[in-house]
């Protein structure tokens, strides 16, 4: 089990293990065209549905694990737009334990900088590191509870990009290093709105005026910034959208020129809905002509800076757009409702 910032990660992990892995990978790796087959080639991936790990990626898992194949799992499941390592599922311990093979925990540092996920240029020239954390053998797992793996596996895992920064500085070497940070952040710190931040080479600014620069060393340089990084502003920005979530029933958002589509995972196809706009309420999401209520979402996601993935009634969809933007923010305020819902035992009405 290993954390993961870059797409180039896999071929890390070849390197550090080479006798053959197999990769638990999003299934959107099998829409990938010629690129796709490819890595099916040399990777024989077991495909998981972006927003949750299904008990058809487990029994594939358990099953080439018998075979005698190890399998490296991305135990958090999703790249970093902040900096820090994401939240592990809970069930991520119990599939180690009942697994019947060792576990090894490996990370890596240094990702997160070298390729932001929300960075529009290509990998950054600095420094990244992988090193194994633990080899716990089938019977030192059983003698462990599930709780126990479970937190082992984050500790093991868990980077703060900015505190290792603050540390040991290392250079991070582009061009246009600002570009396309407006699909992470889309709350201005100064005021107060969404959807007003841009980017242009290594400068991020607000249509207020606000505007802040994106060093070499990954930290923001500006007058009168609140934040030195990203880590801090992103936490502003949660808290942020939770208050526009709490504050009404919307709308809250609204991007025009999106695609929707719907997901087939089982034959790894996709067929298109509709294009245009998408907006938010407190009860449902719009898009394209379709409605989807918010109590029958049961799974989000983002695939690469900006495609949103969800599960609603059973079914996949997924919503593209080529123009640059922040559809994270639908996800953070999707996931807020859905928490307050389950909470408060009920919706919105």
């Amino acid at each position: 089990m290993s954390n993961h910032n870059t797409n180039l990660d896999p071929l890390f992990l070849g390197a550090a293990f080479p006798e053959y892995v197999s990769f638990v990978a999003t299934e959107h790796v099998f829409r990938m065209g010629f690129a796709g087959r490819v890595i099916q080639y040399l990777m024989a991936p077991i495909p998981f549905t972006k927003g949750g790990m299904g008990a058809d990626a487990v029994r594939k898992t358990m099953r080439r694990l018998k075979e005698g194949v190890s399998v490296v799992l991305y135990a958090e499941g999703d790249r970093s737009y902040n900096g820090l390592t994401g939240p592990i599922e809970a069930s991520t311990g119990q599939l180690a334990r009942a697994s019947g093979a060792t576990l090894v925990t490996y990370r890596l540092d240094g990702g997160y900088f070298t390729s932001p996920r929300w960075c529009g240029a290509g990998l950054r020239i600095g420094k990244m590191t992988g090193r194994v954390m633990h080899v716990l053998k089938p019977e030192e797992l059983k003698a462990m509870s599930v709780e126990d793996i479970n937190a082992l596996i984050r500790d093991d895992l868990f980077v703060d990009a900015y505190a290792q920064q603050r540390k040991n500085p290392v250079r991070y070497k582009g061009k246009n290093l600002a570009e396309h940070m407006e699909t992470a952040l889309c709350y201005c710190p100064v005021c107060g709105q969404f959807g007003r931040l841009h980017s242009e080479g290594d400068t991020f600014s607000c249509e207020c005026g606000f505007s802040v620069k994106y060093t070499e060393y990954g930290f923001l340089e500006g007058d009168h910034a609140p934040y030195d990084n990203i880590t801090d502003w992103d936490k502003a920005q949660t808290e942020a959208l939770r208050a526009l979530a709490d504050g009404g029933n919307g709308p809250y958002f609204s991007d025009d020129q999106m695609v929707l589509n719907e997901i087939f995972p089982d034959r790894h196809e996709e067929t298109e809905l509709g294009r245009g706009e998408m907006t938010l309420f407190s009860d449902r999401l719009e898009c394209c002509g379709e409605s989807f209520p918010i109590k029958a979402i049961t799974g989000t996601a983002l695939f690469g800076p900006q495609t949103f993935n969800f599960c609603c009634g059973g079914r996949y969809f997924e919503i593209k757009s080529k123009e640059v933007r922040c559809t994270r923010k639908y996800v953070t305020v999707i996931r807020h409702l859905l928490d307050k819902g389950r909470n408060e035992n009920s919706f919105p009405a």
